[in-house]
């Protein structure tokens, strides 16, 4: 909304002076209540999307398959000549009154998507299991029902969450091989942390999972994500490649390699986004579009970007005042850029 109360949305339909009528005729009738923006080019509406300048944006129903039903807290509506009675979808052909009804039912919605986010570290000592906990930590501050999944080669979290449970991923896993309730298994194996994530410990990797096979992972990742349980899952991982590992990349909406700009470091990533090109010619198609870089640690004078300008940067974390890992991602949970991630 804006300052005075108004819904804004954005309006791009393939017929221009469809959306020239919508929004003159809709503003027309409801212009205190809507702040309404005619969009006649794609790159426009994405600018838009990105930049979150409205609470909502309409689209014609070919683009369904594009514009998933909510851009971050963006609401997308669908304008379709045949409504199927799905969420979203306005008809277009209607009076204004009952477009401004089905306008306020798609502000009305709530995002109940499950989005997953794999944190994967091009180098060591990058910081990727600070970065990973912080966004984990940070979503937590905002009410949201978050998993955290260690699956890095340095097995045991407990330096940053602090959970009693002695059970953890391997043994959820092999409850799935066994063929058990996925349910109880999954919440005998949780902990929860104070700052109030829920995660799952691995202290047997990366070994454990290098034994997984792609079932397991993708009765596990399948069972997240249907479940809904938790909105938001972070994967954490160094780049160990393993089953476990592909099947979270795979499975994830965001990739954040964490890169600290050194020549190792970049060298590292150099590595992963030439593997990555590789296996989207197989099975994992799209890894490379939804790969982005996060800087930690970069160091001002001597920190080097990787030049590839196809690579999104979701920003960088400059050097912080030295830390133990707990303080360190409660330091690191405080920053804004971690919003760009899922934006």
């Amino acid at each position: 909304m804006d300052k005075m109360g108004q819904t804004r949305i954005a309006v791009y339909d393939l017929n221009t002076a469809y959306t020239e009528r919508f929004c003159r005729y809709m503003s027309g009738r409801f212009g205190q209540e809507l702040a309404l923006t005619p969009v006649y080019d794609r790159a426009e509406l994405d600018r838009i999307l990105a930049e979150r300048e409205v609470n909502a944006v309409l689209v014609t129903d070919e683009l369904k398959g594009v514009y998933p039903p909510f851009v971050g807290d963006v609401h997308v509506g669908y304008l379709t000549e045949r409504p199927t009675g799905e969420p979203g979808e306005i008809f277009r052909y209607q009076n204004l009154r009952s477009l401004y009804a089905d306008l306020e039912k798609l502000m009305e919605q709530q995002d109940t998507s499950v989005k997953i986010v794999a944190f994967i570290g091009t180098a060591a000592s990058v910081g990727t299991s600070a970065a990973a906990a912080a966004y984990a930590q940070r979503l937590a501050a905002r009410e949201q029902d978050v998993l955290y999944v260690n699956m890095s080669a340095l097995g045991d979290i407990s330096s940053i969450f602090q959970g009693g449970n002695q059970k953890d991923l391997q043994y959820l896993l092999g409850e799935i091989q066994a063929g058990r309730d996925l349910e109880s298994a999954l919440g005998a194996a949780l902990n929860r942390d104070l700052s109030g994530v829920y995660f799952l410990d691995n202290v047997d990797a990366p070994l454990g999972l290098m034994d997984s096979t792609k079932e397991q992972m993708d009765v596990f990742f399948r069972y997240l994500t249907e479940n809904r349980r938790f909105r938001r899952i972070v994967i954490d991982s160094s780049f160990s490649v393993n089953r476990g590992l592909l099947s979270a990349l795979a499975a994830a909406d965001r990739i954040v390699a964490v890169d600290d700009g050194t020549y190792t470091s970049n060298l590292g990533f150099h590595k992963i986004w030439t593997l990555f090109g590789q296996l989207e010619e197989s099975e994992f198609a799209g890894l490379m579009k939804k790969t982005s870089i996060l800087y930690n640690r970069f160091h001002k004078q001597y920190g080097k970007r990787y030049e590839n300008t196809e690579i999104e940067v979701v920003g960088t974390i400059d050097m912080l005042p030295p830390a133990g890992p707990v303080q360190m991602a409660a330091q690191m949970a405080e920053l804004e850029v971690f919003d760009e991630i899922l934006r």
